[in-house]
């Protein structure tokens, strides 16, 4: 088995997991033992332990064919390839007994198809401050201006049609992620979480986050809004009666800000793993929530329901960041999958179902970690370039290396 000697240092990256440890290196025994019935048993729990990890699926796909289930084995590659075209799984010998079948030697042109571009997003304008590491961005339709999150540079700045930005909000503590407007634009919350990306990091600052709601005319904090333990505040989303709802990716669990308090009002720990964009449908009946392994989680208001969208056999569920809601469909920024694409996700009229879906952007030699996007009108924009891997061990930022902060637009319309 190739694949477990080469992801075997992503496994070490996995926090919490001593009993995964555990179960890991008892399949490798199991497997090196050639008792092929327990690595299969094994290889299920893992993989239900952690989705979609890259060494947990690629066994549970050898697994499977050692075993003699081949459309069990070909269905988990193909689940492979579609978040990864660049696995070389072809020449391992544990799919010896499925290599003469046409659905393996399709998987190998899936890979090639998966390479072509998609362009329909263009570039709008670069950001003048290099540095500043935008993840999200809100465009203010009353004042006619722009503001971008910094997680490096932990502020909120205005930019121009030339892209020259300027300090729009400079006293906040942590990391700045999400950028969302009251239904009026008469405040400004800011999602901020500490990280080590950011200046002035310091060990004992991991794990806090703050929701900032910012009156827009005077740009001071109106309020800061916390909660004791672990968490990083990624992503929010605003009603029209000003209810807030925060995504925590440190647990998944969603908080809500109502009558001027923070609370916990999901509590996803048996549901999910890694929760990312949040959003809500155009009647705030139901909330869609992003999960970067499982897919979207939906949660309807009405029901009090939870159910996952059940995902089109040709595309993959992971690797979702950004979400927006649009004309009952969703358009997914997946960065946690090779290459990276965005993805129009056509809901039925129930929006229970994902019916239809297109690839709206895919493999683009700008796109370097998209995240979060923000629509205005039928257009969406994002950032197309964060410079996440272009931090050295120490978390300092080599700005030779990457470009200034690209924004994009997406007109849906088309």
């Amino acid at each position: 088995m190739l694949k477990i000697k080469l992801f075997l240092l992503l496994l070490l990256g996995i926090s919490g997991f001593a009993q995964t440890k555990v179960l890991y290196n008892q399949s490798l025994e199991a497997y090196k033992s050639k008792d092929y019935v327990l690595f299969l048993k094994l290889a299920k729990q893992l993989d239900s332990i952690r989705p979609m990890h890259p060494t947990f699926t690629y066994n549970l796909a050898s697994a499977y064919s050692l075993n003699g289930k081949k459309q069990e084995a070909l269905g988990v590659l193909k689940n492979i390839v579609l978040a990864n075209n660049t696995i070389a799984f072809e020449d391992d010998s544990d799919f010896e007994s499925i290599k003469n079948d046409e659905a393996f030697k399709e998987l190998s042109q899936l890979k090639v198809l998966q390479l072509k571009t998609r362009e329909s997003s263009v570039e709008k304008v670069r950001l003048s401050e290099k540095d500043l590491h935008p993840e999200g961005l809100v465009y203010l339709e009353k004042q006619k201006l722009w503001l971008a999150s910094g997680i490096r540079n932990k502020k909120i700045v205005s930019f121009d049609a030339s892209g020259k930005c300027s300090d729009w909000f400079v006293d906040g503590s942590y990391s700045v992620f999400a950028l969302k407007t009251d239904y009026n634009e008469k405040y400004l919350w800011a999602a901020c979480s500490a990280i080590p990306e950011m200046k002035g990091f310091k060990k004992e600052l991991e794990g806090k986050s703050e929701i900032l709601k910012i009156e827009i005319a005077s740009k001071k904090i109106v309020k800061r809004y916390s909660i004791d333990g672990n968490h990083v505040f990624g992503d929010l989303a605003v009603t029209k009666n000003n209810e807030v709802y925060i995504s925590d990716s440190a647990e998944p669990k969603i908080y809500r800000i109502e009558k001027d308090g923070l609370e916990l009002w999901k509590d996803l720990r048996k549901e999910a793993f890694n929760l990312q964009g949040i959003a809500f449908n155009r009647e705030e009946s139901k909330l869609f929530i992003a999960d970067y392994l499982k897919g979207i989680l939906v949660i309807d208001f009405n029901s009090k329901k939870e159910s996952w969208l059940e995902f089109p056999k040709e595309t993959s569920k992971k690797g979702i960041d950004g979400l927006v809601f649009y004309k009952n469909s969703l358009i997914a920024i997946q960065n946690g999958v090779v290459p990276i694409r965005i993805v129009r996700f056509r809901l039925d009229q129930n929006e229970t179902k994902i019916i239809d879906f297109a690839i709206l952007d895919n493999n683009r030699k700008e796109f370097n970690e998209p995240a979060l996007a923000a629509l205005v009108h039928d257009k969406l924009y994002f950032f197309a370039n964060s410079p996440w891997k272009f931090y050295d061990k120490d978390f300092q930022l080599d700005e030779a290396k990457f470009d200034n902060p690209k924004l994009f637009e997406l007109d849906l319309k088309k």
